[in-house]
C-alpha cells in the first residue's frame, strides 16, 4: 500500500534540481520537432531543406537574437525576410578564415540565443570548446551540414528533406537526440 504523503518522483527531481543549482533545459518552439529544439547544445541539420527549416525555426521564434556566420556569404537577407524572419534580430557575418574565433566571441558575449553556421566544424578541440560555450551561453549552435557528422559533441541531429521536386513542403526526421520530451515540460 502506497502512502499518500510520499513525494512523487517529479517532486524529488525538482527538489534535487533546486539543491544542486541545475537549471531546467529550455527548448525552442518548433512545429516540426515534438517537444522543440534544445537550447545550449550543438544541433546539426542535414538534408536538402536544411536552410528552409532553420528559417522556419527563426520565423517561429521571433524574439531570438541570431548570429548567422559564414566563411563567404551565401545567404540572401531578402530571402530571410521573405520567409518572415525579422532581420533586426539577425546579425549576418562573413568571417573568412577567422570563423572559429568569431563563433567563440559571439557565444562568449551571451548576446545571441541562436548561432547558425552553414557547414560544420570537424576539429575535436573546437567542437568541445563550442559545446562548452553553447552550454554556458544557453545558445543553440546550428550546423547546416550536407552530410551528418557522427561526432559525440553534437547532441541533436535532424534531417529536413523536400518531399517532391517543385513542391514547397518538406519532412523532418530527428536522427539523434540526447533529450527526452519530459525535459521540455
Amino acid at each position: 500500500m502506497e502512502r499518500q504523503d510520499r513525494p512523487q518522483l517529479a517532486e524529488i527531481r525538482e527538489k534535487l534540481t533546486q539543491w544542486n543549482g541545475i537549471q531546467k533545459r529550455e527548448f525552442l518552439n518548433c512545429d516540426t520537432v515534438p517537444g522543440g529544439v534544445p537550447r545550449g547544445v550543438i544541433c546539426e541539420i542535414t538534408g536538402s531543406a536544411r536552410t528552409e527549416w532553420i528559417l522556419r525555426l527563426l520565423q517561429q521564434n521571433p524574439s531570438l537574437h541570431t548570429f548567422w556566420i559564414e566563411e563567404q556569404l551565401t545567404i540572401l537577407p531578402t530571402a530571410m525576410q521573405q520567409r518572415g524572419v525579422d532581420l533586426s534580430r539577425v546579425l549576418i557575418a562573413e568571417a573568412g578564415d577567422r570563423l572559429f574565433q568569431a563563433l567563440r566571441k559571439a557565444l562568449r558575449t551571451k548576446l545571441f540565443e541562436c548561432v547558425v553556421l552553414p557547414g560544420a566544424i570537424e576539429e575535436v578541440k573546437m567542437l568541445k570548446a563550442l559545446q562548452l560555450f553553447a552550454r554556458e551561453s544557453n545558445a543553440t549552435v546550428f550546423f547546416l551540414s550536407k552530410v551528418p557528422m557522427h561526432a559525440w559533441a553534437i547532441a541533436f541531429q535532424l534531417s529536413a528533406d523536400w518531399n517532391h521536386p517543385g513542391v514547397h513542403t518538406y519532412s523532418v526526421e530527428v536522427i539523434k537526440s540526447k533529450f527526452t520530451r519530459s525535459e521540455s515540460s
